[in-house]
């Protein structure tokens, strides 16, 4: 009589309920071989990752790929993905013999449902291929219809008759598992079972065994990116070990409710003549487990905690800084534009100055030291009065001065001048002066002198008499912020080719004393020249060539490429450090002058292939910071130099960078980085990230 009620409960109410409230109601259980045997290979694949913990970053709290981790990345996702096929073979198995006993009134103990699937995963792990190429060869039917045709509804129909039509493939398991056939058998037996059943049948059976798993997948993916990692790791670990138990009793559901059909009572142990591999497998007196069976509540605790574990873990060595990684705080900005240049406020607020060729400069001000939002203080100018463009610089005071050559009528530049703060922009105090730039002298700087004693100007290009590849830097000293008095000495005489891009590589710094010093690079050669006055009025200056560079341009070098850049800083004893980038490979180089002129200095390499100029600036202890997106590696890199020895942290991958990348330091002495991440709908988002631990 009991037989008889089973099959008539197995014939009712489908398949996708009854399977998904049988897997909830014992998921303790069902959910001990993913237990077993994923947290090992979990520990594993942590272990195998120990060669790429020198590519991770702490942001925000949270462990991420700070750069491209190199060839061992590959290898690594190849093999975690082969091992974890074979582990969810095996693990499958079990789980089916577990919810099979289940849903038959037996309990299988996980210890003995897991030794017959090791003995057997070899066929679990030909029939679980087998069931993996399908799914390939239905995604990739669609996918080709698409390309070939462009029909997405024809593509969507092939790919939904093809998944109709190689369903019956999922039964294979439970036969394969329990009536103890090899996997072609088991795939057979699979579609004869399948040709009994419904169309209802076969789409309950997809839902279940694909459908919903899937979603739990993309679920969990989504949540890594859109919660808290602590959070999401919660939520992929308790999916990671309950969607294979409501995977399993969903086949093994569908799979009794074939045979329920083809057997009106049942006569021996094994419940169904096929399910040979219950008939070992004790029958529950009464709805209580067999004498010797754990409770179900136990199993329920410790899935609880393997669940909670691993979020634990990782929360205990992001927040303790475990592995000695860089820490840095980020922050999202929408802005239009790129960062050039970042500069503190006197009470310790971000002003970031934004400028490309399509749309005027514009400044934006965080409205707190933590930049959790900002506000625009200056957009423009346009129309006839458009900047060339920007120059920027840091005033006594916290304050930012901004400089560029307006365009008037003939070509030529007039010298315009703003004085900035956190709230708005307004012209300097007083009568402005004359300064002028001729047709073809566009590339222009400006830094204050010690002391707030007024500004000093460098612009160079050719001069209306000067001859073809040589090219004039001269200095105007300005007593006051409005120029009112200006004073202009043309320097020095480069040689030069004229289609340089000058903007990039052309630098300015004043030392301590009030001497201006200029640095060209010659993006062609990679030659570095540095113009050194001898005073602060620069009534006597001195040219030398630190970097002498190659003989001849560069192979393959191209007009307006954006592979060059210079970057200057003076130190407190007066010697120029120079970051340059030049076209004709791609590296980023640190010079550090010996001497106050740079007649003699020290270059290091720091990169290979970079995109855009680097960016520097000297910490309080004197050291070299230079930052510059590093191509062959993914990444935008921060470098720290003391004398010859430079260590590099990675701060954040490229995704998508622009050219452009801003560096300063904050009220602690901090560095921090400001570059375009990626452009979207609204505009482009300029990351802030600071190094905690610099």
């Amino acid at each position: 009589m009991e037989s008889v009620r089973l099959v008539a409960r197995l014939r009712r109410g489908g398949v996708l309920w009854p399977g998904s409230r049988a897997a909830g109601v014992d998921v303790g259980r069902l959910a001990v071989p993913g237990l077993v045997v994923f947290a090992p290979l979990a520990w594993f694949a942590g272990l195998a990752a120990l060669p790429m913990v020198g590519s991770v970053a702490v942001v925000n709290g949270e462990l991420v790929l700070a750069e491209d981790p190199g060839p061992w990345q590959p290898g690594w996702v190849a093999g975690v993905a082969v091992m974890v096929v074979a582990a969810y073979a095996v693990v499958s198995g079990a789980t089916m013999l577990l919810a099979a006993a289940r849903q038959t009134g037996r309990q299988a103990e996980p210890a003995t449902a897991l030794g017959m699937a090791v003995r057997r995963w070899p066929a679990l792990l030909a029939v679980t291929a087998i069931t993996v190429l399908g799914a390939a060869a239905v995604v990739g039917a669609g996918v080709g219809v698409q390309v070939a045709l462009r029909w997405e509804f024809l593509s969507w129909l092939t790919a939904g008759g093809l998944a109709l039509a190689a369903s019956p493939v999922l039964l294979a398991g439970p036969v394969l598992v329990l009536e103890r056939r090899g996997p072609v058998q088991a795939v057979g037996r699979a579609y004869r079972l399948a040709v009994e059943g419904t169309w209802p049948d076969v789409i309950a059976l997809l839902t279940g065994a694909v459908l919903v798993p899937a979603l739990a997948v993309r679920a969990a993916l989504w949540a890594l990116d859109a919660v808290p990692a602590p959070l999401a790791i919660t939520f992929a670990a308790a999916l990671a070990v309950t969607v294979v138990p409501f995977q399993a009793s969903v086949l093994t559901r569908a799979y009794l409710q074939r045979l329920a059909w083809r057997h009106t009572a049942l006569q021996d142990s094994a419940v169904f003549p096929e399910t040979v591999a219950l008939k070992d497998i004790p029958s529950c007196q009464n709805g209580r487990p067999p004498t010797g069976a754990e409770p179900a509540g136990t199993w329920m605790w410790r899935l609880v905690a393997a669940v909670l574990l691993p979020a634990v873990l990782y929360a205990m060595t992001a927040t303790a800084n475990l592995l000695d990684r860089p820490e840095l705080y980020r922050r999202p900005v929408t802005a239009v534009s790129g960062p050039v240049a970042a500069h503190l406020t006197g009470d310790g607020r971000l002003l970031l100055l934004l400028d490309d060729l399509d749309t005027p400069p514009t400044l934006l001000a965080c409205t707190a030291p933590a930049c959790t939002d900002t506000a625009t203080v200056y957009a423009g100018p346009a129309g006839e009065d458009l900047w060339r463009d920007v120059a920027s610089a840091p005033l006594p005071g916290g304050r930012l001065l901004l400089a560029s050559w307006a365009t008037t009528d003939g070509g030529t530049g007039r010298l315009d001048l703003l004085l900035c703060d956190a709230k708005n922009c307004t012209r300097p105090p007083g009568t402005a002066g004359r300064v002028s730039a001729g047709p073809h002298e566009f590339a222009l700087a400006v830094a204050a002198r010690p002391g707030g004693g007024g500004l000093v100007l460098a612009h160079a290009g050719e001069s209306g008499a000067g001859k073809p590849g040589e090219q004039t830097v001269a200095f105007t000293s300005c007593a006051d912020l409005a120029c009112s008095t200006p004073v202009t000495r043309q320097a020095a005489v480069l040689k030069v080719p004229a289609y340089l891009d000058k903007e990039d590589g052309f630098a300015l710094a004043v030392a301590p004393d009030g001497r201006p010093v200029a640095a060209q690079l010659d993006a062609t050669t990679g030659a570095v020249h540095v113009v050194s006055c001898q005073d602060a009025a620069c009534e006597r200056a001195t040219v030398s060539t630190p970097v002498s560079g190659s003989a001849a341009p560069a192979r393959g070098f191209a007009l307006g490429t954006p592979r060059s850049g210079l970057a200057l800083a003076m130190r407190r004893d007066g010697r120029p450090v120079v970051a340059y980038q030049a076209g004709a490979d791609g590296a980023v180089t640190l010079l550090d002058c010996r001497t106050s002129d740079c007649a003699d200095g020290r270059t290091t390499r720091l990169s290979e292939a970079v995109h855009g100029p680097p960016v520097l600036v000297l910490d309080r202890a004197g050291r070299a910071l230079v930052a510059y997106q590093d191509v062959a590696r993914d990444r935008i890199a921060l470098t720290s130099c003391t004398a010859a020895r430079c260590g590099t942290v990675a701060v954040a991958r490229l995704d998508g960078a622009g050219r452009h990348l801003a560096l300063t330091l904050d009220g602690a002495g901090r560095p921090v980085l400001a570059w375009t991440a990626a452009h979207d709908r609204d505009g482009s988002h300029v990351l802030v990230s600071t190094l905690l631990d610099p």
